[in-house]
């Protein structure tokens, strides 16, 4: 056989096999190389994940670029093509993490109980202590984030609307309780407590997270503080005041969860 017809045989056989081929394709059908968008998400949580643990194994002052491209398995190229530096890092990781504690809350509250005794307080220990209890020591980090966030930033903005969801659910089940977290002071001093007890609960005595006692005690913080009424003597007992000293012989009033008290809430929501 010539070298021209064996050549000429050759590209016939390779036709026919490519043809006996297509009629009876492989079992396993071939890889298709995933979508750029999805490549993109899959290698952002990638990274937000390196950041999370980079986070709960050396801290805000230990994470580097460097050290979350290593933990992800990236190069320190690909991080920068996500984000500019580590401040940036860590103010995604807030936002997700953030979104993710609403969606937790949001479906725990769907269907709030109206004028329960401290049912829905429940329900949220039950949600912050599960998303806490998850990850203790990065939520230790995140909590300062969230608290520092400008009220102008898209983190400032989502804590408002996570308080909104919250206030918004006390108020339907006692909406003389729901004005009382209505100023950021209120606001502040309680989702503090409530996250710090929390929180220290999940790094110390994590057994009692679970515990129906636990809640019990958490329950009576967000109750109390909601129901305690300040006095006259208290709401003007600033450092100098000349009643200052007779704030020991004070007395104090607190109400039942249930009812409102008969002084004007205006006059002592602050």
């Amino acid at each position: 056989m010539s070298g021209t017809r064996h050549c000429v045989f050759i590209r016939q056989h390779q036709r026919g096999a490519k043809i006996r081929d297509q009629s009876n394709p492989p079992d396993t059908p071939p890889v298709r190389r995933q979508p750029k968008q999805a490549r993109s998400t899959f290698a952002l949580d990638a990274i937000l994940e390196a950041v999370a643990r980079t986070l709960e194994s050396h801290g805000k002052a230990g994470l580097t670029t460097q050290r979350v491209a290593d933990t992800a398995g990236f190069s320190i190229g690909a991080v920068y093509q996500y984000f500019p530096n580590k401040e940036g890092l860590i103010e995604a990781l807030a936002q997700r993490e953030l979104a993710r504690l609403t969606r937790m809350m949001a479906a725990t509250l769907e269907k709030p109980a109206h004028y329960g005794t401290g049912i829905n307080a429940r329900r949220m220990i039950r949600v912050i202590g599960e998303f806490i209890g998850e990850r203790p020591r990065l939520y230790g980090v995140l909590r300062a984030e969230w608290a520092d966030a400008p009220p102008q930033s898209e983190l400032g903005i989502g804590m408002r609307e996570y308080f909104a969801m919250i206030s918004s659910s006390l108020r339907k089940e006692n909406p003389y309780l729901g004005e009382r977290i209505a100023t950021d002071e209120a606001r502040f001093v309680l989702f503090r407590a409530i996250s710090g007890v929390i929180l220290a609960t999940a790094l110390e005595r994590p057994d009692l997270l679970r515990s129906v006692a636990f809640e019990d005690q958490m329950v009576r913080l967000i109750l109390g503080f909601l129901n305690f009424d300040m006095t006259p003597f208290l709401l003007n007992a600033a450092p100098g005041n000349a009643i200052a000293g007779a704030v020991t012989d004070a007395p104090c009033t607190a109400h039942d969860s249930g009812q409102a008290p008969a002084t004007d809430p205006a006059a002592t929501s602050n």
